[in-house]
């Protein structure tokens, strides 16, 4: 019997043994799985890792609360804290659990590695003080000095990040000459070429990562290597071996992810040597296969280039370089882009005054350079110099105008006098000298004439855009500028004199009347970009007629439905389906506008909506309209809402214990006085 019960105590350890081995193998196998994933653009993990470093935490959960004395509970602790560590959404969880491995397991070999973390999560967490302390105490702790390679791997890393060269190199050299033999020896090799390309060093750059290709690393560390090298040609100026040495990686890579970025040093070193269409279309067809990524802004960038410096086209590369921002708001080309981009414009505002492109869309590019200054790089008086120098543009069309007032004025002379000679001329047919005069001053009244519209044309354009400047840009730059003045730069002084200014050039202003109550400290009021403002008008000015002529609101609505930058343009294309199915009852071209709006990845107000009356292929029959089916539905909710009160009410009522009755009051009977007769 004794025997049987040894038996079955042996089984039962093996199980459960076996349990929690599987647990812990698989919780592992989830975190080598999730780490060797690529991360996305932005150095995030992708959902599918996430998914994995969830898993893992859910398992080693489970060995830590049914195993918790085993001898893998500082492992499954770890590994735990890795995970949260990895997925980058509490780093304070990250290092609580870590602290909790070492203070209940101070014996672990895995105390450096947990330190580590420590020290990483709250870089991560942006206690950088406090993380570089703690690696500072952890290269002098004899202990942990197996893991010291580690952490000069670590600390390179950060500094690099910080672009602080001279300290990466630095922490990169020791590594490399102290710890030649290390894990981390490959990767110190690689950063360090990394580090001398960041600091603009791309010779000494190529020579680190040549030597690196006759080491003995991994063809993942290779590849990345030979990026760089075609990276740093082109930098240098080597377009032809830019080109060389990307075309050949490309035969190479075998990763996916990496195809497009070499991709794009290839076009940039095409570009250069002239092969512009092919350029142009290696370009393109990144921004199709990188959509809303670094690569894809990176992308719209140089093809702006192209097209600025390459192909004088000015309006396209405006075009493309506009798109640097909606495909990555913090793409390291952003203010570069929009620099260009308000170059571009003053090209075409001064060189071409003929361009099909507007006085405004010209200045709303400067515009967007001063708030990119407000609002990314916090450099107010950078913004200022914009809006001051938007202001004094005005007068420099003036002068415009004055010039070519003058040369206007020569030429009538010249023109008058022409006709006067042509009608003073008398010719007679047998003197043919005089018929070539006449021919003569013919030709030369037509070119002057010809030169004449000309300059009127400019003068008017000059005149449209002093227009323009008088009502808009004007009056914006200097109700922006007391903005900066009252809230950012607290001049008191200057945002008198600019309202002031405001009052006596601009009385009727929209925008004086905005900075009266501004600084009436008006809550209702929100300044808005110049952009929001006029589509803002444009939807309203569009909606108007909706009742009375839906067939004009349709002509409207339709330039902000095909504008995709523009901020009403979801609205616009609900507006256009809701108008033509149900003021017009033609479905079929209210379809095209609702699959829009569906198509749409963000949930909106317009989508929930459609789904009432259309499911993304038919048209659900209802009896009446939606804004009437709403004033229904609240009226019923209204009647139900009073229901649910009365019931309520009346449950209370029920619910209180009865009060009991009044008892009749006996009369108030005073004791007789003594001395008194009864």
């Amino acid at each position: 019997m004794k025997f049987k019960i040894c038996i079955l105590l042996i089984l039962i350890l093996i199980i459960s043994g076996c349990v929690y081995y599987n647990t812990f193998y698989n919780a592992e196998k989830y975190f080598e799985e999730a780490l060797e994933m690529e991360l996305k653009d932005d150095g995030k993990p992708t959902s599918n890792a996430i998914q994995k470093y969830k898993k893992v935490i859910k398992k080693c959960g489970i060995v830590l609360e049914y195993y918790e004395d085993s001898k893998y509970a500082d492992d499954a602790l770890l590994l735990m804290a890795k995970s949260f560590f990895y997925i980058g959404r509490n780093y304070t969880q990250t290092i609580s659990t870590l602290e909790d491995m070492i203070k209940f397991y101070p014996e672990s070999e895995l105390v450096p590695e947990a330190t580590l973390y420590i020290a990483r999560a709250k870089y991560e967490f942006r206690q950088e003080e406090e993380a570089y302390d703690l690696l500072h105490e952890f290269l002098i702790n004899n202990q942990f000095k197996d893991h010291h390679p580690k952490a000069l791997q670590i600390l390179a890393n950060y500094k690099l990040k910080e672009n602080d060269h001279v300290q990466t190199d630095y922490y990169l050299n020791r590594l490399i000459e102290e710890y030649p033999d290390s894990d981390e020896y490959e990767e110190a090799f690689f950063l360090q070429g990394k580090s001398q390309n960041e600091a603009g060093v791309y010779d000494k750059s190529n020579e680190i990562f040549f030597k690196l290709l006759k080491s003995k690393v991994s063809r993942k560390t290779k590849f990345n290597a030979k990026y760089f090298i075609a990276l740093n040609y082109l930098l240098l100026g080597e377009y032809q071996q830019a080109a060389d040495y990307a075309t050949r990686l490309l035969k190479d890579e075998y990763r996916e992810n990496k195809i497009s970025r070499i991709r794009l040093v290839q076009a940039r070193s095409f570009a250069e040597l002239g092969n512009t269409d092919d350029a142009v279309a290696l370009l393109e067809a990144i921004t199709e296969d990188n959509k809303r990524t670094s690569l894809s802004a990176q992308a719209f960038y140089f093809l702006g280039e192209i097209y600025f410096h390459k192909f004088k086209e000015y309006s396209t590369a405006i075009e493309f370089y506009n798109k640097v921002k909606t495909e990555d708001r913090n793409s390291e080309y952003l203010e570069d882009s929009i620099s260009q981009s308000v170059i571009v414009s003053q090209i075409i505002q001064y060189y071409n005054p003929n361009s099909k492109i507007s006085a405004e869309e010209l200045i709303n590019q400067q515009f967007k350079l001063a708030e990119f200054y407000i609002e990314y790089l916090e450099m107010p008086d950078s913004a200022l110099i914009v809006y001051n120098d938007i202001i004094q543009q005005e007068s420099r069309f003036r002068a415009v105008i004055d010039t070519i007032q003058i040369q206007l004025d020569s030429l009538v002379v010249i023109i008058d006098s022409l006709e006067m000679a042509d009608s003073l001329m008398q010719i007679t047919i047998s003197d043919s000298s005089m018929i070539d005069k006449k021919e003569e001053i013919e030709t030369r009244k037509t070119n002057l004439q010809a030169e004449y519209n000309s300059l009127k044309l400019l003068m008017e354009n000059a005149e449209e855009n002093i227009s323009l400047y008088q009502k808009e840009f004007v009056p914006f730059a200097k109700f922006t500028k007391l903005w900066l003045y009252k809230n950012v730069l607290i001049d008191s002084i200057e945002v008198t004199a600019i309202y002031n200014e405001l009052l006596t050039d601009y009385p009727d202003n929209k925008y004086t009347f905005a900075a009266e109550q501004f600084l009436a400290g008006k809550d209702s009021i929100v300044i808005k970009t110049r952009k929001q403002i006029k589509e803002t008008a444009q939807y309203n000015e569009a909606i108007n007629h909706i009742d009375i002529q839906p067939e004009k609101t349709v002509e409207a609505l339709l330039p902000i439905a095909k504008d995709t930058q523009h901020e009403y343009r979801y609205k616009a294309l609900y507006s256009l389906g809701y108008i033509n199915y149900f003021l017009l009852a033609d479905s079929l071209s209210a379809k095209p506008y609702f699959d829009s709006v569906l198509a749409n990845t963000e949930q909106t107000i317009f989508k929930t909506e459609i789904t009432k009356f259309y499911n993304g292929e038919n048209f659900i029959k209802i009896s009446r309209l939606p804004y009437i089916e709403q004033m229904i539905q609240a009226e019923l909710d209204k009647e139900k809402a009073k229901q649910e009160e009365m019931e309520e009410e009346k449950k209370i009522s029920e619910e209180l214990p009865e009060e009991p009755e009044e008892k009749e009051k006996e009369p108030d009977i005073k004791p007789p006085v003594e001395g008194k007769d009864q």
